[in-house]
């Protein structure tokens, strides 16, 4: 079944590839711009991406994720892209992430989170202990200090740890996409700090827009 949902999404689905109507949004908000993406919790370049779109106009970028399958096949599909293998954090250390049966769900998560996935009968195939690191290291190791266009950050609860890992000071972002997992009014109060406006929900996520 596995092999099977992997050859209907990298070959057959062609049209649209977000979860909930994602891409449309991105897609007329940058209209024929071509630009730079940061993907953080990428999870496969087809199956619920964001950027894959944005992929096939063009674009490049960064996809970064914690799980080596994950970066394994955004080597084989997404070649013009960055695709770094790291679990990221606004600190270090060693954290504790869950493999599920469908990777879509891995993640550092918390008690009441696991007890959630495990009574819906999804699968712990195995934990690794990951060293964190953050975004501004990332960038600085492959050397990138260009604007940002559109950044996307889906780490299943960890999406301020993220964002918080990012110096917005000094990296210009303009659109930012974020998974809320009921964290909407912790992220837009930090956004507001680095001169973010909440625009537009979509699904299951929240979008910014950084004002002129």
């Amino acid at each position: 079944m596995h092999f099977i949902k992997q050859f209907y999404w990298s070959f057959f689905k062609k049209k649209n590839y977000s979860q909930g109507g994602e891409e449309k949004f991105i897609n007329e908000y940058f209209k024929n711009k071509n630009g730079f993406y940061i993907d953080v919790g990428c999870h496969d370049p087809f199956r619920y991406s964001n950027t894959a779109l944005l992929y096939k106009k063009g674009w490049s970028g960064i996809n970064i994720d914690a799980n080596e399958y994950s970066i394994y096949r955004f080597n084989k599909f997404r070649k013009r892209d960055i695709n770094v293998k790291g679990l990221v954090s606004n600190f270090k250390k060693k954290l504790k992430y869950y493999h599920f049966s469908d990777h879509a769900l891995n993640g550092v998560l918390d008690d009441k989170r696991l007890k959630i996935l495990k009574k819906n009968n999804y699968k712990i195939l195995k934990y690794d202990h990951l060293e964190t690191i953050s975004l501004n290291e990332i960038l600085e190791r492959k050397n990138i200090f260009k604007t940002i266009d559109f950044l996307n950050i889906d780490v299943e609860g960890k999406e301020l740890n993220v964002l918080k890992s990012l110096d917005l000071n000094k990296y210009q972002v303009k659109i930012i996409m974020i998974e809320q997992n009921n964290n909407s009014k912790l992220l837009e109060d930090y956004l507001l700090n680095f001169d973010y406006k909440l625009i537009k929900t979509i699904d299951r996520n929240i979008v910014f827009e950084k004002l002129e």
